[in-house]
């Protein structure tokens, strides 16, 4: 079976990869591994009664919001962008809120809940990128772009990363992510028995402490 990617319109591809370049986080790369990531879920979990098509549109798009001007939430952003180009696109407009639905619900901040399945497949996909290898190295690069400290880099796997797995809604979601967590977990382990990962840079005497103690 093809991959999803080869399901969504090319005019949708060809949009985003513009609008998002190849940050390694939140750009082109991370829409690849977010679409393989959804095909093995569905092959996992041996899924069916979705639409190809819809899924993989809403992948191509769900993050370009964060790299278009203004103000606003990505998720409505993308979505916001969605709907403008899939109805140029001359989309039915059920077909438009189906795609728009799942780019919503697929935000861990945002609070949409999925009523599709396509939206859980997205969602879960979404988050299983931020585990494993690739999650630790989003979590630095993404840090830096903010201007976190490396401590506070540090904090957010136990204030987001390391809880994803218990937000994952399909049982072949959770199996991939049990095989991911082990990685992060190895990593926060590591650093932690290192000591000196954990000091907050504000903290000249070095009473850090544990991962997810507050200062």
């Amino acid at each position: 079976m093809a991959g999803l990617l080869h399901t969504a319109p090319p005019e949708t591809i060809s949009a985003a990869r513009r609008i998002m370049g190849l940050d390694p986080a939140h750009g082109w790369p991370h829409v690849l591994r977010v679409a393989r990531l959804a095909d093995e879920i569905i092959e996992r979990g041996k899924l069916a009664g979705y639409d190809r098509e819809v899924l993989a549109t809403a992948i191509v798009l769900h993050d370009v919001g964060r790299f278009l001007p203004g103000e606003g939430h990505h998720a409505v952003k993308s979505a916001e962008y969605a709907r403008g180009l899939l109805s140029r696109l001359g989309w039915e407009e059920a077909r438009v809120e189906q795609v728009a639905h799942v780019i919503l619900a697929h935000s861990y901040s945002l609070g949409v809940e999925p009523k599709t399945l396509e939206a859980m497949i997205l969602s879960d996909a979404d988050k299983l990128d931020a585990l494993g290898a690739v999650g630790i190295a989003r979590v630095f690069h993404t840090g830096c772009q903010l201007g976190r400290s490396f401590s506070e880099s540090l904090r957010h796997f136990a204030e987001k990363i390391l809880r994803l797995p218990s937000l994952l809604r399909l049982e072949a979601s959770r199996e991939i992510a049990r095989e991911r967590i082990l990685i992060v977990e190895a990593f926060v382990k590591s650093a932690e028995s290192e000591g000196m990962m954990w000091l907050d840079e504000s903290d000249p005497h070095g009473s850090g402490g544990e991962v997810g103690r507050r200062h």
